[in-house]
């Protein structure tokens, strides 16, 4: 009598990942693993350039908060307002840091270190807008949102590289 090794099959939402394609626990384990030995470049596919999680970063700036929830604050006049004369020229006085849209179509984010990820901004104007408001602007206060975001990305990244 031969002995065969287990089988697991792969299923997927739609059905099986390949029409009669199982995985031995053997390869299963040794694709798990090779996931989890590259976890660093998986995680980079899913944060870096992520146009969703720079959008919760920029939906902050159009609500005048920082990544910390506290008001854009002007370093140089101290207020939480535009200038009367730009308020008037915008039609707001709550400062949304949008003028042409160079700052936000040039916001990036990236990851760094395998823990943290940062978003910056490309534009001629980042300087000046950092130096006016501070570093604060770039970030994501709710860590919720994000997560609901990267999570099923992740979960997919898992399934196509290690149950497909």
């Amino acid at each position: 009598m031969l002995w065969h090794a287990p089988v697991i099959l792969c299923r997927l939402r739609s059905g099986f990942a390949r029409k009669g394609a199982a995985l031995t626990i053997h390869e299963l384990r040794a694709r798990s693993n090779e996931f989890v030995a590259n976890l660093d470049l998986h995680l980079s596919a899913v944060i870096e350039h992520n146009e969703q999680l720079l959008q919760l970063n920029k939906g902050q700036l159009q609500s005048s908060q920082t990544s910390e929830g506290k008001p854009l604050i002007n370093s140089r006049t101290g207020s939480a307002k535009y200038s009367p004369a730009y308020a008037k020229r915008k039609g707001y006085s709550d400062p949304d840091l949008y003028v042409d849209g160079t700052f936000y179509k040039n916001m990036d984010i990236y990851i760094q270190e395998p823990d943290q990820y940062f978003i910056t901004g490309y534009s001629r104007v980042t300087k000046y807008l950092v130096e006016m408001y501070g570093q604060e602007l770039f970030g994501i206060r709710d860590k919720t949102k994000a997560r609901k975001i990267v999570v099923p990305l992740f979960a997919n990244r898992y399934r196509q590289f290690v149950l497909a």
